[in-house]
């Protein structure tokens, strides 16, 4: 695996249509003043052995030699082998409601995407820690297995939107149950496991609280964070001509998607852990990672890239072989070479 220690460096390439075009302008000035002194013709007598095509070629070697360098310099370095890494730290899946309940804009820009951005600042913080990611509606399933990944994990969230499930409605027992099977089986019951449910509470199943309760027998802490405002917010939509509209029901009244703060609350309690009301300004999830650290580290293995050699010296010797060539390279013409295949005139 390749990667560049410091590749702002190779901003340093855009330096190199500018060589061209000074360059250009430098032989156009030169060509106009040896005009002022000879014409062409005179030119070829006082100085046959003057050959344009190899200063063209002189000048590529150069820009050539130069991109090698700024390339060097961002040492390029090559991973030659995985490895497994000695890690601490907790397991964490988030079940993340993504209901159409959720496009609702009483948290802006809408709760969908506040959660989003909440949870991309908790990965940012996360420190040996794996985690995972549950999406549910009327149905659930893992968006994204266990991991240390930070990055991978960033890029399942970015990608999440209501469209992945076309099953609506709210199944949150479910859901804890897909998250509780995403730790997989383990056989240190003991390591510390916590799930974080994002959502507005609004439960079409009706079974969350004991499942709840089931998985907290088995030593997961259930933590709850609740999207919207007890009043209720719209809820936008597309119509057929790509027009946003709100959800109404069949009597043609707007929908509102309330709350359901006491639910959430419950299975934060019968989960052993806390809820927090989200609001514009944080949904809470500092809180719940501060709970989190404080939970015993668990010890795993993860896979990572070992024996980063740098490379450097490979660029840098060829953009010095450029350079040699460049440098015993003459502007006159080589009588053994045809120099109308080669350089030009």
């Amino acid at each position: 695996m390749l990667k560049l220690e410091t590749p702002e460096f190779l901003y340093l390439l855009i330096l190199i249509p500018f060589f061209f075009v000074a360059h250009y302008f430098y032989l156009r000035s030169k060509k106009r003043k040896l005009k002022e002194f000879a014409s062409d013709k005179v030119q070829e007598v006082i100085m046959p052995e003057l050959s344009i095509g190899k200063q063209r070629l002189k000048f590529v070697l150069l820009n050539i030699a130069f991109a090698l360098l700024v390339f060097a310099a961002a040492n390029p370095q090559y991973g030659t082998s995985v490895g497994k890494k000695e890690r601490r730290g907790t397991d964490l899946v988030i079940c993340l409601d993504i209901s159409n309940s959720m496009l609702a804009e009483d948290l802006k820009p809408n709760r969908i995407s506040r959660a989003k951005q909440s949870i991309n600042q908790l990965i940012n913080q996360l420190k040996g820690d794996r985690i995972g990611l549950v999406v549910f509606a009327g149905t659930s399933f893992v968006q994204l297995p266990i991991t240390s990944d930070y990055s991978a994990a960033k890029t399942f969230i970015d990608v999440i939107s209501p469209e992945m499930i076309t099953t609506q409605g709210t199944a949150i027992g479910e859901s804890l149950q897909t998250a509780f099977s995403a730790f997989g089986q383990d056989e240190n019951a003991k390591r510390s496991r916590s799930i974080v449910l994002i959502s507005d509470g609004e439960d079409n199943e009706k079974d969350a609280l004991k499942i709840a309760k089931d998985i907290a027998a088995e030593g997961v802490v259930i933590n709850t964070i609740g999207l919207g405002l007890g009043e209720g917010s719209p809820i936008p939509i597309k119509n057929r001509n790509g027009q946003t509209e709100y959800k109404r029901d069949r009597l043609g009244n707007i929908v509102l998607t309330k709350l359901n703060e006491e639910l959430l609350k419950q299975i934060a309690e019968k989960g052993n852990g806390i809820y927090i009301r989200a609001n514009n300004s944080s949904i809470g999830l500092e809180h719940i990672l501060a709970r989190i650290n404080k939970m015993e580290k668990n010890e795993y293995e993860a896979l990572a890239y070992k024996n980063y050699e740098s490379r450097f010296y490979i660029p840098a010797m060829f953009a010095l072989l450029l350079l040699l060539m460049e440098y015993f390279i003459f502007e006159r013409k080589n009588k053994y070479i045809n120099r109308k295949f080669f350089f030009g005139k």
